[in-house]
C-alpha cells in the first residue's frame, strides 16, 4: 500500500509541478507556501507567518523580498502598530493561485475522469479519511478551504 500511495504522490508532484508555469515567474514550494499562508492570514507581520512556516526571519524575509518583486506580495503599515508592517496577497498573487488551482484540477479531473464511477467513489472516500487522518498523526500548516488546497 505504502509504495502505491508513494507512486501516486510522486505522479501528483509532477503534474503540479507542470501547473507551475502560469506564471513567468515560477515559484518554489517554501514560495508557493507562503502564498497560501498569507492567503488564510491575511495582514501576516512577518514573525506570525515565520511562526506558520516555521522558519527563521531572514528567510521569510528573503521570501517576502522575492515575492514582491515579482508582484504577488504587497507589504503596508500596520493599522494596529507603526513598528509592524502588514503582508498581503496582491491581486497578481490571488490571480496566480487561482490559476494554478484551476490548471491543478484540470490535470486531475483529466486522470480522475478515466476512472469507473464505482472508483472515483471509492477512491473519495480513501482521501477524506487520509486527508483527516493526517493532522492528527502530523501537525500540518495546511488546514483545508480555501487557502491551503495545497501546493
Amino acid at each position: 500500500m505504502l509504495l502505491v500511495l508513494t507512486q501516486v504522490v510522486e505522479q501528483v508532484e509532477v503534474m503540479w509541478e507542470r501547473s507551475k508555469d502560469v506564471s513567468p515567474a515560477p515559484l518554489s514550494v517554501s514560495q508557493l507556501r507562503v502564498l497560501f499562508v498569507l492567503e488564510r492570514s491575511e495582514g501576516a507581520n512577518l514573525r506570525a507567518l515565520g511562526e506558520a512556516l516555521d522558519a527563521a526571519p531572514s528567510s521569510v524575509s528573503r521570501l517576502c523580498d522575492r515575492l514582491q518583486a515579482v508582484g504577488f506580495l504587497e507589504r503596508g503599515l500596520s493599522a494596529t502598530s507603526r513598528r509592524e508592517v502588514e503582508l498581503t496577497l496582491s491581486e497578481r498573487g490571488r490571480a496566480y493561485l487561482a490559476e494554478l488551482r484551476e490548471r491543478r484540477r484540470e490535470h486531475l479531473r483529466d486522470v480522475v475522469g478515466t476512472l469507473p464511477a464505482a472508483a472515483r467513489s471509492t477512491l473519495v472516500t480513501g482521501l477524506r479519511q487520509l486527508r483527516d487522518a493526517a493532522p492528527v498523526v502530523h501537525r500540518l500548516d495546511d488546514d483545508g478551504e480555501p487557502g491551503t488546497q495545497s501546493a
